[in-house]
């Protein structure tokens, strides 16, 4: 049976990196530490658009015929491997750690409850991936 959930999970990376890319730009001039390269932005969205491309692409099914722990363990996979520079990596834990929150939950509807245990876990899985944390860093 296709979940609906899922499907609007996919809906909401869809948008999430269209507003990333409409204000790319933006976030590369945020771009000041550790080192003024200009390239945040740039590096969030390849990365962002690797999970796309992975959703999209699922071993050829559509999303609504894949399961939430194949889905979420294709997202964390698509994210490491597609993400670029530092904020790319950082970008790819945060994806891992709310991957792993939602697969740990299955048979949950995605709703906003489990969104935002997902987001705590995710900021946790990006502090924890950076040796000397330090704001400003993604």
């Amino acid at each position: 049976m296709p979940d609906e959930s899922l499907v609007r999970f996919r809906r909401v990376v869809a948008a999430g990196l269209a507003e990333l890319e409409r204000r790319r730009q933006e976030v590369n001039d945020l771009n000041v530490f550790p080192v003024a390269d200009g390239d945040t932005g740039d590096n969030m969205a390849l990365t962002m658009r690797a999970v796309l491309h992975e959703l999209d692409g699922m071993n050829g099914r559509p999303i609504d015929e894949l399961g939430r722990d194949e889905i979420v363990a294709g997202v964390a996979r698509a994210a490491l491997l597609g993400a670029r520079g530092n904020s790319g990596v950082i970008l790819s834990q945060v994806v891992r750690g709310a991957a792993e929150e939602l697969a740990s939950r299955p048979g949950e509807l995605v709703d906003p409850v489990l969104m935002s245990a997902a987001l705590a876990r995710a900021a946790a899985a990006a502090y924890a991936s950076v040796r000397d944390p330090a704001e400003g860093t993604i």
